[in-house]
């Protein structure tokens, strides 16, 4: 285990886990002081309950760990789609950290970035600007009444696997660990079935501890044409869009190949400026 503080920043880092923290305020000594005791036994205590999260969710099930717990209440909004408590786990973690960080503490902002997967706090009248690691010159500006807390980003070239050929997917939600989620479901989608140039291998097969166990995931993606990369970018549109309807994201960004969308609600007063030399595509 390795905590540091530098440059007004508190570094977190134990086996997976790899943590930024920036806040700022009065309290923000006493904030990092607490964060640093909870971090001690953060991971001892989440992998007591690591067999039942690596299983696919089931509706209503329960976890006495809080992170754990908002793993599953992440994740269960998209049953009966395949998807395991997993998924949720780095912006769970975020999530659970900043409560930490900003509870009972006089802190203008904050932000706790777990690996790319960021949750962040705002106090009324603050802003944050993020950039989209995944695509130059992209970035989104958070404000105090946007609804957004949580940003993620997913792709077949991630840290985890990916059923699909996205180079990457970037939702906000209303937390990271429902921006986890989504992002990679998201990231699973925006795929072409059978393709002969998309090369998958079954998860099991491939790291025998793996959640996905004999699922088809994305090990090789060759030169698909335009028309094939629009058409999987498509079909991540429509779910990214389904999941917009449900109110589990708020916005979402899917890119491949030189090519992306965003989904967001035309009334939402959250945008994603880009001046990127990637093309935009619309679906209507």
């Amino acid at each position: 285990m390795h905590i540091r503080e530098e440059n007004n920043r508190l570094f977190l880092q134990h086996g997976p886990i790899d943590i930024v923290i920036e806040a700022i305020g009065k309290d923000q000594e006493l904030a990092y002081k607490k964060v640093k005791k909870y971090f001690e036994n953060l991971l001892l205590n989440l992998v007591k309950d690591l067999r039942l999260l690596k299983k696919e969710v089931q509706y209503n099930r329960k976890f006495k760990n809080v992170i754990a717990q908002k793993m599953q209440l992440a994740t269960q909004e998209f049953y009966p789609e395949f998807i395991t408590p997993m998924a949720a786990v780095a912006g769970s973690i975020a999530d659970s950290i900043l409560e930490v960080l900003t509870n009972g503490f006089d802190l203008q902002k904050a932000y706790v970035n777990n690996g790319g997967d960021v949750s962040f706090y705002l106090s009324k009248g603050q802003k944050m600007k993020s950039s989209i690691a995944s695509m130059e010159n992209t970035f989104t500006e958070i404000k105090y009444n946007h609804k957004s807390r949580g940003i993620a980003t997913s792709g077949w070239k991630g840290r985890s696997f990916s059923f699909g050929v996205a180079d990457s997917v970037t939702v906000l939600a209303n937390n990271a660990a429902m921006a986890d989620a989504a992002a990679t479901m998201i990231a699973n989608s925006v795929d072409i079935k059978d393709h002969y140039l998309i090369k998958k291998q079954m998860a099991k097969d491939l790291y025998d501890d793996s959640d996905l166990l004999n699922k088809m995931v994305t090990v090789e993606v060759g030169d698909l044409s335009k028309k094939d990369v629009l058409k999987a970018i498509e079909n991540g549109h429509m779910q990214a869009t389904k999941y917009l309807h449900k109110n589990l994201i708020n916005s979402a960004l899917i890119q491949l190949r030189g090519y992306f969308c965003i989904v967001q609600n035309v009334s939402s007063q959250l945008d994603i400026k880009h001046q990127s030399s990637l093309k935009e595509v619309n679906f209507g």
